[in-house]
């Protein structure tokens, strides 16, 4: 048999993810079955495992190419000037996601992922780097801002990180429970009041230096 060209097994490859998360979301990840994903890949099962020998496999790359394409969209926001504006750029492009209607999105998959990485230890490794890599990134930014004043230095860059996962994971969550009551617009309102200090009505001003942050809290 002749080998097929890098760029077109990678295609396929590719290929075959967007055929898994279509079928991760409406049979489920614990539901759906290699054939099921071959099936929709329009392949044979025998070519799917040229690809990928399990569905943990497929949710592996899946993860690495967006933990890729995140790790570009943050060093994007991060030029934006100033952390608080850099955090909220990277929310503002979540917030997009959540928006979308794709039935395959990521977005509907990933609380199917945190169930099963309850019992799989596999894939709580592939949740727990990724909630790493995005919770890095985060902290980063937090500290520049400490470090420039935006943010008071008495926080741990970690914990807020952190924090902000947590939110964003939550709002992953309900959209998905209860779409209703989801005003992203609001949302991202009310996030960035409270990333700019004025969630408090006697702290109207965001800190301009690390003196003044000190002073605040």
């Amino acid at each position: 048999m002749p080998r097929i060209p890098k760029a077109s097994f990678d295609e396929r490859r590719n290929h075959v993810i967007d055929a898994a998360m279509t079928c991760f979301s409406q049979k489920g990840f614990q539901k759906t079955t290699m054939l099921d994903v071959a099936t929709e890949a329009g392949v044979s099962p025998g070519a799917l495992y040229t690809y990928f020998n399990s569905k943990e496999d497929i949710i592996e790359e899946a993860a690495m190419k967006k933990r890729q394409s995140r790790a570009v969209r943050m060093e994007t926001a991060s030029l934006l000037g100033g952390a608080v504006v850099s955090i909220d750029q990277m929310f503002a492009d979540f917030y997009k996601e959540l928006e979308r209607e794709d039935p395959a999105s990521e977005s509907r998959i990933r609380p199917q992922i945190w169930a099963d990485a309850l019992s799989n230890k596999r894939m709580k490794r592939i949740l727990k780097d990724t909630w790493s890599d995005v919770a890095f990134g985060l902290a980063e930014m937090v500290r520049q801002g400490q470090e420039s004043g935006e943010i008071a230095p008495t926080l741990d860059s970690k914990a807020v990180a952190l924090l902000l996962v947590c939110i964003g994971d939550g709002l992953v969550l309900h959209k998905l429970v209860d779409p209703e009551t989801m005003d992203v617009t609001l949302l991202g309102n009310v996030l960035r009041s409270f990333l700019t200090g004025q969630f408090n009505t006697d702290k109207q001003q965001t800190p301009k230096n690390a003196k003044q942050a000190k002073e605040i809290l």
